[in-house]
């Protein structure tokens, strides 16, 4: 059976986009409205920082048209907020269209970044990382589980526990993985997968002089597995990494299970502490 894909199913929405098809067979009709390009605004918190090169898309528009409705909200009379589709957005306006197809959801600032977010994780054009930093943050800023995460991706439970622990790479073993060319997700779990960073600098050699392959390192992991540690649980360590800021953030709590309130509370404390030190 196949998986179905779609938005956080608690949100008040006008549509839901992943069912735009469905819904205009059954109602007969077209699903959501024209808005002039001069009324809609971008986001400036999207997590998609990097358009790339929008000339093909505008070639195709202007020739096609936008043939699926970007996602809005409004922000006041006659003004609405980009939730997601910032490249057709500005592509048709490149193309020199004056209006765009858009679909109109009732959500608030929040449940914004967060369907922003899902949306962004399900371009096809992700990296192995990033698209396993965007489960994390789904994971620490929402409290999604990994059984929620595979709900809204579209893939499976395992898939999704498995691209977590890419997060756990290094920054080091990252830039090797960068520059010897090692991308390829399965590769990179088990890169993650090794008990040490000296251990993982050495797979990701060996995987790129072509010493082992794929199936070899599949087999090494499934035969070795990493034994659990005795002693005390691990501490919770909450983080950020967000490209379009300066800095990254990282709050280790001393027990190993942190709600989000508590993480919400903790910052609240370092800020008044900052506030009082200023």
């Amino acid at each position: 059976m196949a998986m179905k894909r779609g938005l956080p199913e608690r949100k008040s929405m006008r549509h839901d986009s992943h069912y735009v098809e469905e819904l205009t067979r059954r109602s007969g009709r077209h699903i959501g409205s024209m808005i002039p390009l001069d009324m809609i605004e971008p986001n400036a918190e999207q997590p998609r920082t990097n358009l790339g090169n929008i000339e093909e898309l505008a070639s195709s528009i202007r020739e096609k048209g936008v043939l699926e409705p970007i996602l809005v909200r409004s922000v006041g009379p006659n003004q609405y907020q980009i939730i997601s589709g910032e490249r057709r957005f500005r592509a048709a306006e490149l193309a020199g269209l004056d209006e765009i197809p858009a679909i109109e959801l009732d959500v608030d600032d929040n449940e914004t970044i967060e369907i922003a977010l899902i949306e962004n994780i399900q371009r096809k054009d992700l990296t192995a990382f990033e698209e396993a930093e965007g489960f994390l943050l789904l994971q620490q800023k929402f409290g999604y589980t990994h059984e929620k995460i595979s709900q809204v991706i579209g893939k499976s439970r395992t898939t999704i526990t498995e691209t977590l622990l890419i997060n756990g790479i290094p920054d080091r073993i990252r830039a090797m993985c960068r520059e010897a060319g090692v991308a390829n997700k399965s590769v990179l779990v088990q890169v993650a997968r090794a008990n040490s960073e000296e251990a993982m600098e050495q797979v990701v050699r060996r995987f790129a002089a072509g010493e082992i392959s794929r199936e070899d390192l599949r087999r090494q992991t499934a035969s070795k597995p990493v034994p659990r540690k005795a002693g005390r649980p691990k501490n919770y360590t909450y983080s950020l990494r967000d490209k379009s800021l300066p800095f990254s953030v990282n709050l280790t709590f001393r027990k190993s299970h942190v709600a989000r309130k508590e993480v919400i509370e903790a910052v609240r404390e370092l800020l008044r502490r900052l506030e009082k030190e200023g």
